[in-house]
């Protein structure tokens, strides 16, 4: 079976764990430099043996989590999604249309009665399907995927939603012409689910490298929209959406980041406020087994992307696996503190990333989103509790 979400060599795997946990922020009690944010943790409903392994928030009153739950002594994967009211989760009933692996990685809230979840499924044979589900307000149904002769074996990582007539997902395939893996864009118009093409190469130090796929994606607008690969080569790997074509755009060079040599690089999240505002983040490895890690945070201001520096204490974390925007002057990003499996929290500001300490959260988290009203709901694993606050 295929990890439950490919989040990077950097990002914090959820895969492994056999509970998770949810934090959320009260915006309420947060200082405008995020010095005094307050996490409190709720336990969402017990349902076994789960992995958590998206969230997404349109309110503090309208959130979903999705993931999986490990079923007949762990040898069937079902789907699992789970929605949160404001005062309480409640599990849901998902398709799991196998009955051998069924997989949710992703999930958009587009409004109370209108949710979209994908991932993939599994058969025996070992052959894998996109798997997209939708939420009318009343229950989960499947809904078809887009079809094209020279697909076959997709997964789907993440989903975003412009409108209820605009949702894209995110993933890869393998294409036939191509003879192996690249990235897949999946768009629904309001009527059904199409694969759209893409690049499938970039280039770094003038070498072409293929895309082998997606598994972060972000929208602003129709005509806004950004999808990244936690698969580069000494560059962050991103794609954008103008309203008719999808292309490759141009990151930063990085052969060498804080004065170490930088062979992969993995955007695993990326977050926007507007065009002109996205951050992208993840981190970078070495080279060897033993190669350094340092975390990745670029910043798109509407005409180019640039490399913003990291907060220079010890507490940074070497790697981050989700980020959050509320504004050009308000987001948050997550990781972990370095040399262990504790949350880290970064804030800024409008000028600068400042290190946000954390004391009573504990446990491995790894997404990260906001809602429109300025909630922060970060998701992650620990072995112990699975909890979440609104």
């Amino acid at each position: 079976m295929k990890k439950l979400r490919k989040l990077g060599a950097l990002a914090v795997s959820i895969v492994g764990f056999s509970l998770a946990a949810a934090l959320a922020w009260n915006p309420a009690t947060a200082q405008a430099a995020g010095a005094d944010t307050t996490f409190t943790a709720i336990p969402p409903v017990d349902t076994g043996t789960v992995n958590l392994t998206a969230v997404s928030m349109k309110s503090a009153t309208d959130a979903w989590t999705v993931g999986v739950k490990y079923l007949n002594a762990n040898t069937v994967i079902a789907t699992l999604a789970e929605r949160w009211n404001g005062t309480r989760w409640q599990v849901t009933p998902t398709p799991s249309p196998t009955g051998n692996a069924d997989v949710l990685n992703g999930v958009a809230d587009v409004s109370p009665a209108n949710a979209w979840s994908v991932g993939y499924s599994e058969n025996t044979a070992g052959t894998y399907t996109a798997l997209i589900e939708h939420w009318n307000g009343t229950r989960w149904s499947q809904v078809p995927g887009g079809t094209a002769a020279t697909s076959s074996n997709e997964t789907l990582n993440a989903v975003t939603a412009v409108s209820a007539t605009d949702v894209w997902a995110v993933g890869e395939h393998f294409d036939s012409t191509v003879g192996g893996f690249v990235g897949l864009l999946e768009h629904f118009d309001g009527t059904a689910w199409h694969i759209v093409p893409s690049p499938i190469t970039y280039t770094s130090n003038g070498i072409d490298h293929g895309i082998p796929s997606f598994n972060a994606v972000v929208a602003t607008s129709s005509s806004d929209v950004w999808t990244a690969s936690n698969s580069g080569v000494q560059t962050a790997v991103v794609e954008h959406w103008n309203g008719t074509a999808w292309s490759v755009v141009p990151t930063p060079p990085l052969a060498v980041l804080n004065g170490q040599a930088v062979n992969t690089v993995a955007v695993v999240g990326l977050a926007a406020t507007s065009a002109g505002d996205v951050w992208a983040v993840g981190g970078t490895t070495g080279f060897g087994r033993h190669a350094p890690h340092n975390q990745l945070v670029e910043h798109w201001d509407g005409a180019s992307w640039s490399l913003v520096p990291a907060p220079a204490d010890a507490a940074t974390p070497l790697g981050l696996s989700g980020v959050a925007a509320l504004s050009a002057g308000d987001a948050w990003a997550l990781g972990f503190q370095p040399g262990t499996a504790n949350p880290a929290f970064e804030h800024w500001d409008g000028t600068a990333w400042s290190n946000v300490a954390e004391p009573g959260v504990s446990g491995v988290l790894s997404e990260l989103v906001s809602a429109p009203g300025g909630a922060l709901l970060a998701l992650g694993s620990t072995q112990a509790f699975l909890s979440t606050n609104g």
